[in-house]
Parts: structure tokens; sequence; C-alpha cells
């Protein structure tokens, strides 16, 4: 049962972590961002199993997490205030030549990285561009001017 309510628990706060870093690590996964996601799980591992390298302990861990993810998955689904709260809501961070500060600020974010997407998307010119959102998870999503 300790290794159920660790994972249950591990899940909880990886989760709260993983929203508290940011987007960037959900969706760019630059090679900084990768090392963080996998020391997470190395971590989680260690304080989940501790010194229990059972076959049963493993399996009682992954049965864990994914009823975790299930049942968190299920109240997205059921409400949109839990929903908010576990994925955001698209921010903008360009909005015809104006650049939120602080949004971009609170979102760790360059205008580097919105120049990227633009061009991504086929606009070589930021003039062209209306708005610029980083959606729910963490891409970048440049709506071209009429």
């Amino acid at each position: 049962m300790n290794t159920v309510l660790k994972a249950a628990a591990a899940y909880l706060i990886v989760l709260f972590v993983i929203r508290l870093i940011g987007r960037r690590t959900a969706s760019q996964q630059a090679p900084i961002d990768m090392v963080v996601l996998f020391l997470f799980g190395g971590m989680s591992v260690s304080a989940i199993l501790g010194d229990d390298h059972s076959f049963t302990g493993a399996m009682s861990a992954l049965f864990t997490v994914g009823l975790m993810h299930v049942s968190v998955s299920w109240l997205k689904l059921r409400f949109v205030w839990f929903e908010r709260i576990v994925d955001g809501t698209p921010i903008v961070v360009y909005r015809d030549g104006d650049w939120d500060e602080t949004n971009m600020r609170r979102l760790r974010m360059q205008q580097a990285d919105v120049r990227t997407a633009a061009r991504q998307q086929g606009l070589d010119d930021l003039g062209k561009v209306a708005v610029a959102i980083v959606e729910r998870d963490g891409k970048v999503s440049v709506i071209e001017k009429a």
C-alpha cells in the first residue's frame, strides 16, 4: 500500500511541478528541457519504489500512475475549472505589432520563439502576423492578418 500512496503523490507532485515550470517543457523540448523530464522520471522512480525492487512493487506503482492519469483525464472532461488548472488556457504574446511583455516574461519566452513559429508557418515577416498565441500544449500558433 505504501508504494501505491507514493506513486499517487509522485504523480500529483510531478504534474504540479511541470505546470509550474511552464509550457516550454511540454512542447519545445530543447535539450535542457529533456534533461529536466528525464531527471523527474528517475527521481520519481527512486522516490516511489525506494528499496523495493520487486515486480509487485513496480506493477503497483505502474497501475497507480495509470489510474491517476485516467482519473485526472476524467476530471478534466467533467470540470472545466479543473481542466484550466491542469492544462492552462491559451495566452496571447503578440498582437498587431505589439509584444505582451508581461505574458512573455511569465512564459519565459523570447521573441525569437515567436519568430521561429511564424517562419515555420510560412510567415517570414511579423508585419503579416495578426496574433501569436501560446497554446495550452506550449506550441505557438500564429494567425496571419486578413
